[in-house]
């Protein structure tokens, strides 16, 4: 994939959200630097080793799947700071019965260059609203 600086915060948003939804957390490695933090409600991570190894709580789920929206920010030479929106949906099942939980996330990504590549140095989580209800089929 060609990616270019202007391309980037729109690439790698997608990248992440791909990699995450196929369980493909190795693939991460790719788009954060060795250094990556994350942070949210309750929890973070100070390495991008230490993130990946807490994907797994993921796998309590039988599907996730990340919709990207809007996406804002600004360059100062090669570093972005923005903000992606998400819609975040996790599957799983809870007495007999499928159910959906919906997360509202907005991004606070900083994006540098690094090997060659654009990469994420950190993702802070703000968590914008939840609703968990019982999947229609």
């Amino acid at each position: 994939m060609n990616t270019t600086r202007d391309t980037a915060p729109q690439q790698l948003a997608m990248q992440y959200a791909r990699f995450v939804d196929d369980r493909a957390f190795e693939r991460l490695e790719e788009i954060l630097v060795p250094e990556f933090t994350l942070q949210g409600p309750g929890y973070g991570s100070a390495s991008r080793d230490e993130f990946i190894a807490s994907l797994a709580i993921l796998n309590d789920y039988s599907a996730t799947f990340h919709l990207v929206g809007n996406q804002f920010g600004d360059w100062i030479d090669d570093r972005y700071q923005g903000e992606t929106w998400c819609v975040a949906s996790h599957i799983y099942e809870r007495d007999g019965t499928q159910r959906k939980l919906d997360m509202g996330i907005r991004y606070e990504d900083t994006i540098v260059r690094s090997a060659e590549r654009w990469c994420y140095a950190s993702r802070d989580l703000n968590l914008v609203w939840t609703q968990d209800l019982p999947t229609v089929l």
